[in-house]
């Protein structure tokens, strides 16, 4: 398992906490941005299936990447 946040937005909700405090919530932090990150991949996942069900190659919308 990974130890480090990758995402900015949770990299700066665990610096933002009092320093008293990190520790306490690291964990915590870290699994909210494992779960963004499995979500979003589902997502991801998904919008390619639906396109390549409906015989595109690029799923629209505003994040597609």
């Amino acid at each position: 398992m990974r130890n480090e946040l990758v995402t900015p937005f949770w990299k700066n909700a665990l610096e933002s906490l009092p320093a008293s405090l990190r520790a306490r919530y690291a964990q915590d932090i870290a699994a909210a941005e494992r779960w963004e990150l499995r979500i979003e991949a589902i997502v991801q996942l998904l919008a390619r299936a639906k396109a390549a069900l409906s015989g595109t190659s690029q799923p629209r919308g505003a994040h597609s990447h």
